[in-house]
């Protein structure tokens, strides 16, 4: 955690107040378990294990039609989460490549509802240290992350029809303050 440390004191003062901090937790099978499913190596024995690999298969299933593979840097910014989205047709995983970061998510609420509220009391932030990939769950709100490092980026599969059909961006105020 030597990135939060040094982040923590080279802190970017805000200038802007708001009405509520969210608190950044670790990111846990558990922890993560409303939004989405970890790509990390599993607890159980590989599927396939030899002198060169061991292969575990089947972690998360997707429910992308034409899927991509694209790709996310993101750049470090104030802790200010005024912005959140979520895709009601779609899975999307995010797959850390570089860097050290924060990610900010709440649950899905309401999927088939196109005007469904944004479950703001329930937005948590989850630290991305670059060992484990993520997979949202449909409607599970997020916006991209926060990088504690310079920048961070991502391999992101999702649809290609994803950003002219499925995206829901709604806006935070006041915004909230994600804290260390």
């Amino acid at each position: 955690m030597n990135v939060v440390k040094q982040y923590k004191s080279a802190a970017i003062a805000s200038s802007t107040m708001s009405a509520r901090e969210v608190r950044v937790k670790p990111l846990t099978r558990d922890n993560f378990k409303p939004y989405g499913t970890l790509i990390e190596a599993p607890e159980a024995k590989p599927a396939i294990s030899d002198a060169a690999l061991d292969y575990w298969g089947g972690l998360a299933d997707l429910n992308i039609g034409r899927p991509q593979v694209s790709f996310l840097k993101v750049k470090r910014r104030e802790f200010l989460l005024d912005r959140i989205e979520r895709h009601v047709r779609i899975t999307e995983v995010f797959i850390p490549l570089e860097g050290v970061s924060i990610f900010p998510v709440a649950p899905p609420r309401d999927v088939e509802n196109p005007k469904a509220e944004v479950p703001l009391n329930e937005i948590e932030a989850f630290l991305l240290d670059g060992s484990k990939g993520i997979v949202f769950k449909k409607g599970a709100w997020h916006w991209p992350p926060f990088p504690l490092t310079e920048t961070a980026t991502f391999a992101v599969i999702l649809s290609a029809e994803t950003i002219e059909k499925d995206l829901d961006i709604r806006e935070i105020k006041p915004p909230i303050k994600i804290v260390l």
